[in-house]
């Protein structure tokens, strides 16, 4: 079987194991544990049976550093015997460290990853020729994700402090300051910030290297930072349901695993799935496009 006809059968065998990873992360039941490993290695695949921009190690680096990912947030095995779970409550001792800016940056780093490669090699791809009235589009864009994408966070970080100056009024027991609470949100939220800047910064940067496929996926990626914003945040609203919920029950019974959604996270999950496969295609393919118009007679 030829590469022309190979591709195809790995970008779709990609797609169905994708699906099934998100499925799996939606309802908190994977029916294959390694369906993301499988779908990027697929993913691989494709993009390597294609012509890739030059460095060529740029394209398999990206993937080699998606596949340690999923290898190292691969789910557990779930022990389908039991259908309750039971949560107790922690043992009395110090209270839980604070979120840093590790806890963000564990969320993010390998698409932040992915995004500063492809962004460091195409600065010194070659420039499409575009007229002035092409290239003003794509500036005043950028200027606009960014601002929006900066407004995000500091709405919700505003939220926060202000959730947490009402509650310090009612809570004559709450001994940390709100600026030391909002503060530890900001640098939970600095890695995800980061990620969506460089995202835009690429997708700006393969627009104007011509490559449309591959800049709407970095433009995804710059979506997908959007809800790894949410789930940072989600880090800091548990540390404080802890440290103000001191009378906690012995022990309850919760739902059952496979009637717990989880829907942040698995839209999350599915833009940057999308993201990463419009990459490789977008670059493999204006590859090739590139070097047939360059060997064409004119």
């Amino acid at each position: 079987m030829t590469a022309v006809r190979l591709r195809p059968l790995l970008l779709g065998t990609a797609a169905v194991l994708a699906t099934t990873h998100v499925l799996g992360v939606l309802f908190d039941d994977p029916p294959l544990r390694h369906a993301e490993i499988l779908a990027l290695l697929a993913l691989g695949g494709y993009a390597l049976l294609g012509e890739l921009p030059k460095p060529r190690w740029v394209v398999p680096a990206t993937l080699l550093v998606l596949v340690v990912e999923a290898y190292r947030t691969a789910p557990a095995a779930i022990n389908h015997d039991r259908d309750l779970r039971l949560l107790l409550p922690a043992p009395e001792g110090p209270s839980p460290s604070p979120v840093l800016l590790t806890d963000g940056l564990a969320l993010t780093w390998a698409p932040l990853a992915v995004s500063l490669l492809l962004l460091g090699a195409g600065r010194r791809w070659p420039i499409a020729h575009q007229s002035a009235a092409r290239r003003r589009p794509v500036v005043v864009g950028t200027v606009l994700a960014t601002l929006l994408f900066v407004a995000y966070p500091a709405v919700r970080l505003s939220e926060l402090a202000l959730d947490l100056s009402a509650r310090e009024q009612s809570n004559s027991t709450s001994t940390d300051p709100v600026s030391t609470t909002v503060l530890s949100a900001g640098s939970v939220l600095l890695a995800p910030l980061v990620l969506g800047l460089v995202a835009i910064c690429l997708t700006a940067v393969l627009l104007r290297r011509g490559r449309a496929i591959a800049a709407v996926g970095a433009a995804l990626l710059a979506v997908a930072a959007l809800p790894q914003v949410d789930l940072a945040l989600a880090t800091v609203d548990l540390l404080l349901a802890v440290r103000w919920n001191s009378a906690v029950v012995s022990s309850f019974v919760i739902a059952p695993p496979s009637l717990r959604l989880a829907p942040l996270p698995a839209l999350a999950a599915a833009i940057e799935l999308i993201a990463y496969a419009l990459l490789a295609v977008g670059l493999t393919r204006a590859g090739r496009r590139g070097q047939t118009v360059t060997n064409s007679p004119r």
